[in-house]
């Protein structure tokens, strides 16, 4: 194990530790967002991703995302079918709502999606993320320590939708991750999105 793997997962595990403190402060925000994201930030939708787990700068960055509407407003019913719009939930949040929301999230644990999964092409999956995108998303995309979301395990839809937007420029990203998402073929997509609803294993 190197120095800088062992680092994230001490984080990791003080993050753990900390998680019941930032249960019991839920902020008021909270509960909307459980009419999407589900309840403790475990989606129980297709298109909607988990938001439980993922770091805070991770969560603040795709706030601003949307703020900015530097991505698609991703508008999806809620669970009493009303269309939400996430760049307008995004642009009523004040920056310390945001943080708060974030530091919540943080604190409550991931949850894998039950998605069906191909495993031929789930395994060629591993084989284009371990060339092409490990160095970001370590650990085959489940790291909420590497700020870069999580990955392994969201719902298939959401990958799905969110691998289209990156390959069509709709969503703001790295610009080292541009170039990456530019040359994949629609087959090679399509095996990473296997491995990512597979967990990333």
């Amino acid at each position: 194990m190197n120095a800088e793997l062992a680092l994230r997962l001490v984080v990791a595990a003080v993050g753990l530790a900390l998680a019941p403190l930032a249960n019991a402060a839920a902020p008021a925000a909270a509960a909307g967002c459980a009419d999407c994201h589900g309840k403790d930030g475990v989606s129980d939708q297709a298109g909607v991703p988990t938001i439980a787990g993922i770091s805070a700068f991770a969560f603040e960055e795709q706030l601003a995302q949307y703020k900015a509407k530097e991505r698609p407003c991703d508008r999806v019913k809620d669970k009493n079918g009303k269309m939400d719009d996430m760049c307008a939930i995004a642009g009523k949040l004040s920056d310390a709502d945001s943080s708060a929301l974030a530091a919540h999230f943080a604190g409550l644990k991931f949850v894998a999606a039950k998605n069906a999964v191909d495993a031929a092409k789930a395994a060629t999956g591993k084989k284009y993320h371990a060339t092409n995108c490990e160095k970001c998303h370590t650990m085959g995309g489940s790291l909420a320590d590497d700020d870069a979301s999580i990955l392994a395990g969201q719902p298939k839809g959401y990958l799905v939708q969110a691998m289209k937007e990156l390959r069509a420029g709709e969503r703001a990203m790295d610009k080292k991750m541009a170039p990456k998402i530019k040359a994949l073929q629609d087959a090679e997509v399509e095996a990473l999105i296997e491995f990512y609803a597979g967990g990333g294993k």
